[in-house]
C-alpha cells in the first residue's frame, strides 16, 4: 500500500503538477482574487503564481506579461457579461423591453461579480487593440446592446440616428450606474431589487433622451 509522505496536504496540487488547461485557469482564478482584494494594479505573474502555488516561470508560458494575464481575465468577464445581456434579452419580444433587460443585467452582472467588473475599466487594458481576443469579446458584448438599439429604431421608439453612438451612449449610462453601485456611492447592495431598480430607472431616462418623438 503507497502511503502519503508526512506532512503532504490533501487537495493541494505541487507546483508544476497542473495540467496545461488547468494551470491556466488557476491563475485567471488567482488574478481574479487579486483584483477583488486588492484591484487591478496589484496584479502580476509572481503575486499570481504565488496564489496558485507554482513557480513565475510556469506562469510565463501562458501569458508574457502582466498586460496578457489581464487582458485574459478580462475576455473572460467580458464574455460572462455578453452571456448575461444575452439570457436576459431571451424570449423577450418587446424591442424596448428587450433593451431595458440588457442594461439591467449589464449592472446586475456588475453587482454580483465586482471583481470581473472592475478588469472591464482597468487602465492596464486601455487600449485593447494590444490584444485581439479582448477587442473581440467587447464587440460580441457591444453588439447586444446594439441590436437591441437597432431593434428600437425599427419598432419606431428610439430615434433614427447612427445607431452605434446611441449604442455607446447606453453602454456608458449603464456602465456609470454600474460603478456608482460596484463602489458603493448608491445607498443599495448587492444585485437584488434595489440595485436592480436603479438600473431600470437609469435605462427609462436614457430612453427618454433616446425618444423618437423627441426633438
Amino acid at each position: 500500500m503507497r502511503t502519503r509522505p508526512a506532512g503532504a496536504r490533501l487537495g493541494k496540487k505541487p507546483a508544476g503538477r497542473y495540467h496545461h488547461g488547468e494551470l491556466r485557469r488557476a491563475v485567471l482564478e488567482a488574478t481574479l482574487g487579486i483584483v477583488a482584494k486588492d484591484g487591478t494594479g496589484a496584479v502580476s505573474l509572481s503575486a499570481a503564481a504565488r496564489r496558485v502555488g507554482v513557480s513565475p516561470q510556469a506562469i510565463y508560458n501562458h501569458f508574457r506579461d502582466k498586460g496578457a494575464l489581464l487582458a485574459a481575465a478580462a475576455e473572460d468577464s467580458v464574455r460572462a457579461l455578453e452571456r448575461s445581456m444575452r439570457a436576459a434579452g431571451a424570449g423577450v419580444e418587446a424591442a424596448g423591453e428587450k433593451l431595458e433587460a440588457a442594461g439591467v443585467a449589464y449592472v446586475a452582472f456588475a453587482c454580483a461579480h465586482p471583481a470581473h467588473f472592475r478588469l472591464l475599466s482597468a487602465p492596464e487594458l486601455a487600449d485593447k487593440t494590444k490584444y485581439p481576443g479582448l477587442l473581440i469579446a467587447y464587440e460580441a458584448a457591444f453588439g447586444v446592446l446594439l441590436a437591441a438599439i437597432e431593434a428600437c429604431q425599427g419598432a419606431g421608439v428610439v430615434r433614427r440616428s447612427e445607431p452605434r453612438r446611441l449604442a455607446r451612449a447606453a453602454w456608458a449610462m449603464v456602465h456609470g450606474v454600474a460603478w456608482l453601485l460596484v463602489d458603493g456611492q448608491f445607498a443599495v447592495a448587492g444585485a437584488g431589487g434595489e440595485a436592480v431598480h436603479a438600473a431600470r430607472e437609469a435605462v427609462r431616462v436614457l430612453f427618454k433622451g433616446l425618444d423618437a418623438r423627441a426633438g
